[in-house]
């Protein structure tokens, strides 16, 4: 959770970019509470299958040009796809006993960074330049952890800076200063990165950014009826978290998993087929026009719009309380399934398209 600033509504963002349509068909008319059944995989945010498929896209895009060879120079024998995760895995971290990594094991796609010497040292060194430089107020997560994420009224309908959910190192202020590190070696204070850190960091952002339930938040009154923190002021009772305070039901009506993890694992359940044909689709995805520093505004925005659209047809009980705050049930509209599976198909693709984008405008081939 960020600290919560004010600011008025803004106007809405440009439209979102579509990218192709397979032609594999979702199955239709699954029951809205039957996608409970496979709701919530992986912890880490996207899932892994999500940031690994945005770094294999981008490793396909580059090839052949000055990036290849930057990112090469960068990460050695490390590919794109395993440097995705790598943001999450510092998550293991462990700060209460000496910044040891205390999840050995249990995160296949960590694997590669375990068991390392070497590779344990970076990441108790990168939390601990990260860790509580950025002032994190009671209840907030330590500041790496809230590079990951913004949590933005989805009635904004663009990313605002200073608005309620926003902050001086949240994912867009985060992914900037990473980017400003590859380019220039700079450092945007309270962000602190070293070459390779900020290269994980632009390939896990542009994940994390395409999950649309990282980027905006649905906020919820005692009834469960939408709440406008900017216009009606903040109230810590209202936020959802991204939809990690939002209980979807099980088939059989009773509690099941929350409504961001459903859409962290969501990445997970395309099919290999899906996942095969996406460094095709993303050569299609239309180029991110303009400045290339006003990217990561552009593409907050349209997870905004996203987001706006995950909460779409939803309905939400009265406010619970519970030992870890403010609870609320959700139930989804027919067809979600299908919509948000296709949704989170074509923001891999945009992520994966994106990164590659981004990385050969930080190294732009040579003439």
């Amino acid at each position: 959770m960020h600290n919560p600033r004010s600011l008025a509504g803004a106007p809405p963002a440009h439209r979102p970019t579509r990218v192709p349509v397979m032609t594999t068909s979702f199955a239709r008319g699954i029951a809205a509470l039957s996608l409970l059944a496979a709701c919530c995989g992986s912890a880490f945010g996207f899932g892994a299958a999500g940031h690994n498929a945005v770094g294999d896209i981008a490793a396909q895009l580059i090839k052949g040009h000055r990036a290849e060879a930057e990112v090469q120079r960068i990460l050695g024998p490390v590919s794109l796809r395993d440097i995705a995760v790598w943001d999450d895995c510092v998550k293991g971290i462990d700060t209460g006993n000496d910044f040891k990594y205390a999840v050995t094991g249990r995160f296949p796609e960590c694997a590669v960074f375990e068991n390392n010497a070497e590779e344990e040292v970076r990441m108790r060194d990168y939390v601990k330049r990260n860790f509580e430089q950025c002032g994190p107020k009671p209840g907030e997560e330590s500041c790496n952890k809230q590079y990951h994420y913004a949590n933005v009224a989805v009635q904004r309908g663009r990313y605002v800076p200073g608005a309620i959910g926003t902050s001086d190192h949240d994912i867009v202020p985060a992914l900037k200063a990473a980017i400003l590190v590859l380019k220039t070696g700079r450092q945007t204070p309270p962000m602190d990165f070293n070459e390779r850190e900020a290269l994980a960091l632009v390939v896990h952002a542009l994940g994390d950014m395409h999950q649309p339930l990282h980027m905006g938040s649905l906020y919820l009154d005692a009834d469960g009826k939408p709440y406008d923190p900017d216009r009606q002021g903040a109230d810590a009772l209202t936020h959802t978290v991204g939809g990690n305070a939002i209980t979807m039901p099980r088939p059989d009506g009773t509690p099941g998993g929350n409504l961001h993890s459903y859409w962290d694992g969501l990445p997970g359940r395309l099919s290999a087929e899906q996942l095969a044909a996406m460094p095709a689709l993303a050569k299609a995805v239309p180029p991110t026009t303009g400045n290339p520093d006003d990217w990561p505004v552009l593409w907050a925005s349209e997870s905004l719009i996203g987001a706006k659209e995950a909460f779409e047809g939803m309905s939400f009980g009265a406010r619970q309380q519970s030992l870890r705050g403010p609870r609320w049930m959700g139930t989804p509209p027919a067809g979600y399934e299908a919509r948000s599976l296709e949704q989170t198909r074509e923001n891999v693709i945009k992520g994966g398209a994106r990164l590659a984008q981004l990385l050969r405008s930080i190294w732009p081939d040579k003439p």
